[in-house]
């Protein structure tokens, strides 16, 4: 019974550092050509006559965002008879309203695009079914998509089309900024953790010709290519990364324009950024049980298909992480018998594989994302951990959830309309669904305490560091959850 024990819980540690492993890949490639400099210079469009884009704008209700958003994409600078805005607008709340009182205004304005308002009686296929119903309606060449709080500069087109000069190019996506990365803990962590895909992932998997994708919103596609992969789908829950597997499998080439920021609104509530990483999570499984066997089958090399596998089977570190946490106390037991000069030699290299390329990963995501520093971002590295730790019971139940083939809504992230200088109380109805998986945080935070006390205890105060990070996740994922339960 020993054995097996130790044979499982070293099994959880070395899965998880296999994961590590890769992550190690992704920074070298990074480094490797981190100076390299993306063609064509902004301005220079390269055609000889403009081409026609159609900007499309998915909302559901998102009264308190939405008209900031149409007043960025109308100011975009691109000549008016070229440019068509889609509202997208599938609400079921005043959102409606204040969109139609909006446009009501607009008449009769000149220098104005050609805005079309589109509402669905029904969600059918949630954002997907949305860009697919103002994609039939579209005879543009390039469709650019952006989300309820995204705050598009006016140059964004002009910035960016000119990629597709390269008639192979099938996408372009920019980099996410962050209107409210300073408003809280949990959102100064999640600006660190964003950054590091689009700084690090994202750049690795581009300039190391590996597959990646269109992140839902600041992005542009030409037509052709969301055709020929098929359209869009609704079988999964991350139609963004659906469309740009099939795309990429289907011929297609992707730019990734790290420079051109699109500021955008991170999730201020434990709840919203907790139904945010669901619908990644099982969105991402559903797309490698789909995509997967197509990867695998195609001409792609052997590098590209395994870090496809890396990438879109990732989600699964939270249930070894929810295993982990569970282990925590029968482990101090096998650790006393066995000796720490024994287990050292197991523990190390996997703490180097696991917790080392997170370190330097996200290190380098604070160091090159040029933002302000803080004497408070000392504390984000070890934050960032412990709050990945914590999600392990939410994104536990995405994944199984996405395997046994359960059905589930697509939940919006709810928007404050909230910045860094302009913080506005959300009204309770608008924050978002129930969270009841914090009652399991809950017991785990309180389980994970046991386990520091019986550390210190047994004298094992090595481990300290590493119950402490389970601890503090689950703390706060604990008091804020139940905080917002009984609000």
């Amino acid at each position: 019974m020993k054995n097996a024990f130790i044979f499982i819980y070293f099994s959880l540690l070395f899965f998880i550092a296999l994961y590590g492993i890769h992550l190690y890949w992704m920074i070298i490639v990074y480094l490797k050509n981190r100076k390299r400099k993306l063609l064509p210079e902004s301005g220079n469009l390269g055609f000889t006559e403009f081409p026609k884009v159609t900007v499309q704008l998915p909302i559901y209700n998102e009264k308190r965002v939405a008209v900031r958003l149409i007043e960025a994409v109308i100011k975009i600078n691109w000549p008016n008879d070229k440019l068509d805005v889609q509202i997208l607008d599938d609400s079921t709340d005043e959102t409606c309203e204040l969109i139609k009182v909006f446009l009501d205004k607009l008449q009769g304005m000149n220098n104005l695009p050609n805005i079309s308002y589109l509402h669905r009686d029904n969600r059918k296929g949630f954002k997907a079914g949305a860009l697919d119903a103002g994609f039939k309606r579209s005879n543009s060449e390039y469709i650019a998509v952006f989300d309820a709080d995204n705050l598009p500069d006016s140059d964004f087109l002009t910035a960016n089309i000119p990629f597709f000069n390269d008639p192979s190019i099938g996408m372009i996506q920019t980099r996410w900024g962050f209107l409210n990365q300073n408003e809280s803990l949990l959102c100064r962590a999640q600006a660190l953790f964003l950054n590091a895909h689009f700084i690090i992932e994202q750049q690795a998997r581009f300039w190391g010709k590996m597959l990646f994708n269109f992140n839902g919103t600041a992005g542009i596609w030409r037509s052709k290519a969301i055709i020929d992969a098929g359209g869009w789908q609704f079988d999964t829950l991350t139609e963004d990364l659906d469309l740009s597997l099939r795309a990429q499998l289907a011929g297609w080439k992707f730019v990734y324009n790290n420079s051109y920021i699109v500021p955008t609104e991170l999730p201020n509530r434990i709840s919203a950024f907790k139904s945010q990483q669901f619908r990644w999570s099982k969105g991402a499984v559903q797309t490698g049980i789909k995509l997967l066997p197509s990867i695998f089958y195609s001409n792609l090399k052997w590098y590209v298909k395994l870090a496809s596998f890396f990438h879109l089977s990732s989600k699964t570190i939270s249930i070894a992480l929810l295993f982990l946490s569970m282990l925590l106390v029968p482990a101090l037991y096998i650790r006393l018998e066995s000796g720490p000069v024994k287990l050292f030699f197991i523990d190390l290299p996997i703490f180097i594989a696991g917790t080392g390329s997170m370190s330097i990963f996200y290190s380098l995501a604070y160091r090159y994302s040029n933002k302000e520093r803080s004497i408070k971002d000392i504390f984000l590295l070890p934050a960032l951990t412990s709050l990945g730790i914590a999600l392990a019971v939410n994104n536990s139940r995405a994944l199984l959830s996405a395997i046994f083939n359960r059905k589930s809504e697509f939940i919006r992230t709810p928007k404050s309309g909230s910045t860094e200088i302009n913080f506005r109380k959300v009204p309770k109805k608008y924050l978002g669904i129930r969270d009841n998986t914090v009652y399991i945080e809950t017991f785990l935070a309180a389980y994970s305490l046991t386990a520091l006390f019986v550390a210190i205890k047994m004298n094992l105060l090595f481990t300290v560091p590493f119950l402490l990070t389970f601890f503090l996740g689950y703390l706060y994922f604990s008091v804020k959850g139940l905080k917002e339960q009984y609000e």
